[in-house]
């Protein structure tokens, strides 16, 4: 048994949020970084384990993603069975599959039982026991932690109103001062003006 790359960065998404706590949701931007994965892939992921019941989304403002349930109810045997569909399952086991031995197969008893121990197993693991001192346990979290809040602060920014202002005015120059050509990019140079006719 593999578990694949999105069956890690689920449980590292639900061990962040465990971390969290009771503090403001999570952006999916600031997650995104500290995880180390696209947006896009962080949707993907998170899909799943919204309709497992492990996290939820929080629209508007102030928005973002809170675990579902506590830590102590969330076991790695829950997130491998949302993401990898078993935590252990021998394809050769398989009702779909035509197996000419399956009836009397001499090892079929031999996979389900380990199929069992390793379901127990990682039963017996929950988010609870993962948050012990697994906040220390990568060196580079804390930069990750610093490109996640300045990747939050630069969100609130891009979406916060900003005052109006007049380039011209701030530049010095009219918008008549600035004529241009026909036909061409160039400004041309102000003429002065023609004397009247009597």
């Amino acid at each position: 048994m593999k578990p694949t790359a999105r069956t890690c960065h689920a449980t590292r998404i639900l061990l962040e949020l465990a971390h969290h706590g009771d503090s403001p949701p999570m952006r999916a931007s600031e997650l995104s970084v500290i995880i180390g994965i696209s947006g896009k892939l962080l949707e993907k992921i998170v899909r799943p384990l919204k309709t497992a019941g492990m996290l939820k989304s929080l629209r508007g403002a102030t928005g973002g993603y809170i675990l579902g349930r506590t830590p102590q109810t969330i076991t790695l045997a829950d997130i491998l069975t949302t993401m990898e569909g078993a935590v252990f399952k021998p394809q050769c086991c398989e009702a779909d599959i035509d197996c000419l031995l399956i009836d009397g197969c001499p090892t079929g008893n031999i996979w389900s039982g380990i199929a069992r121990q390793m379901e127990q197993r990682f039963q017996a693991i929950t988010l609870a026991d993962l948050m012990v001192d697994s906040r220390e346990a990568c060196p580079s979290r804390a930069a990750r932690m610093a490109r996640a809040a300045h990747a939050s602060r630069a969100a609130c920014e891009a979406h916060s109103p900003k005052p109006w202002r007049d380039v011209s005015v701030a530049t010095g120059r009219s918008r008549l001062s600035r004529r241009r050509k026909p036909g061409s990019g160039q400004t041309a140079p102000r003429q002065p003006g023609r004397p009247r006719l009597i």
